[in-house]
Formats: C-alpha cells, structure tokens, sequence
C-alpha cells in the first residue's frame, strides 16, 4: 500500500488543475470540456483509474517468481538442506524475507515436532503470504464494480439537470438541453471506461498470484521432501 500512497501524492495536483478549470467554456466538444460537465462523478472516477494504475505497477512488481523466491536465496537453501543444515536455514531465511523465507522458515521451526505440524505450519503461513499477495488485487474487482455505479449516479444527476432544463424552457433551447444529456452520457461511458480495464486487470493478476504461487510451493515441497522428520522427532 506505500506504493499507493506515493501514487496518492498526485492529488494536490489533479485538485490545482481543477482550480485551473473553472475558467474552461462551460460545454463543448473536447474531451475536457466533457470530462467537466461531470463535476464531481468525473473526478472520483479519475482517482479510481489512477488507483488501477497504481494496483497495476505494483502487481507487475511483485507478483513475479524472481521476486518471491530469488534464485539465490532458494540456492542457498537448497545447499542447506541437502547438508542438514537446518539453523543455517533459518539464519538465510532471516536474512532474506520474502515469500519462499518466511514460509520455508515455517516449516523448519516446527521440524522437530514432525511432519504433520510442519506442514500444518508452513500452509499457515502461506495461505497469508497468498491473501497479502491479493489484497490490492481485490480493490481492482472492487474498483470495477462501483465505477459503473459512480457513473450511474451521474447519469441520473444528468437526467434531472435535463429534465429541469426541459420544465423550465421546454424545447425552445436545445443547446442548454443536449448539454445536459452529454453530461448524462459521458458519465456513464467514463464510468464503463474505468470499470473494464478494472475487472481485466483483477482477473489476470488473479491468475498470476495463482500460478506464480504454484510454483514457489513446488520450490517449498522439493526442499522438505527429503527431510527425516522421523530422525529429527
């Protein structure tokens, strides 16, 4: 989440650019003049995407086998155990947090009390490894269902300015009336706009924690496979 809040630091300056603004015209047909007939829904939905921005660089990051288990650290451990090394093992995987240290280190704590509290041990600890692995990856499937909402609320905030605008001059201004429902439709396609890329990026890195995980188990259950527990009970 620091990688987030560093992203965060943007906002004072989306907020100036909003000040710079309020002197645009009023309605036209770039995209910033859109953007600002949505008022406040355009601006909440601008922070959503530069958080799914934010999610994103920082899944591509993380979520990466070299980054979970660096070859040399799952090398050292692998010289350790083949010796029997076992508090050499624990000192590595002190000196080496990540995901493969924290849930081998796990397991060779509880090696003296047998296989089973081992393994009870070390899924423990991985299943945790995995829910830290996806807990901003949720905010991507939560981004992707209130973006439409948000939109939806403009939408509806459009309607009303429309039909107020239609009760007041009737149909004798069109200008001020298809403002309103490009306010009303632009809300809602910016709010499909941030929903997509959302939901996308959810589901892929979804699949990546999956299988990049799988993998950094197959790395964990080759190094224990070999080890006497019985001997070592």
């Amino acid at each position: 989440m620091n990688f987030v809040f560093r992203i965060l630091v943007l906002t004072p300056f989306l907020a100036l650019s909003a000040v710079a603004a309020e002197n645009a015209p009023a309605h036209g047909d770039t995209f910033w003049d859109l953007f600002l007939l949505t008022g406040p829904v355009g601006w909440i939905l601008l922070m959503a995407s530069i958080l799914i921005m934010a999610f994103a660089i920082e899944g591509v990051i993380k979520i990466r086998v070299g980054r979970l288990a660096p070859p040399a650290v799952h090398a050292q451990l692998k010289d350790a155990f083949v010796s029997g090394n076992y508090p050499q093992a624990v000192q590595i995987c002190s000196a080496n947090p990540c995901y493969l240290s924290r849930v081998v280190q796990a397991g060779v704590e509880r090696l003296g009390r047998g296989r089973e509290a081992a393994e009870k041990s070390i899924g423990e600890v991985t299943a945790k490894e995995i829910n830290d692995l996806k807990a901003n990856i949720n905010y991507l499937s939560v981004i992707g269902v209130v973006s439409p909402m948000v939109g939806l609320t403009g939408t509806v905030i459009g309607m009303m300015k429309a039909f107020k605008t239609l009760g007041s001059s009737g149909a004798a201004d069109p200008s001020k009336l298809s403002a309103n429902i490009s306010e009303v439709l632009f809300a809602t396609a910016f709010g499909l706009f941030v929903a997509i890329p959302g939901f996308v990026l959810y589901y892929v890195f979804r699949n990546r924690v999956q299988t990049v995980t799988v993998a950094v188990d197959q790395m964990v259950g080759h190094l224990f496979e070999s080890v006497p527990f019985e001997q070592l009970a």
